[in-house]
């Protein structure tokens, strides 16, 4: 028992922290700067991680609708890691 109470202390604020250290290992770009790399022509995929109720009803033309759940098992991300990869 005392190993399992353990390894809750431990694990438990992993999980709770473990987003938020991912997080800031993700760059964010403005709207502006989107929009000028858009214009530009720059090689990116523009992906719209809601519902697809709520993709229907709003999302950017020329995007991709792939919902959060379903991230990690797509096949429309882009083979070539060097697109750009935009999460709205």
């Amino acid at each position: 028992m005392k190993k399992c109470c353990f390894l809750i202390m431990i694990l438990l604020p992993l999980l709770v922290l473990a987003p938020s250290l991912r997080a800031a290992d993700v760059p964010e770009i403005s709207t502006v700067d989107l929009k000028s790399r858009l214009d530009a022509g720059e090689k990116l995929l523009l992906v719209n991680a809601l519902s697809e109720i709520e993709f229907i009803l709003e999302h950017i033309p020329g995007s991709v609708n792939i919902p959060v759940g379903e991230i990690q098992t797509t096949t429309k991300l882009p083979q070539d890691k060097q697109t750009l990869l935009v999460f709205y």
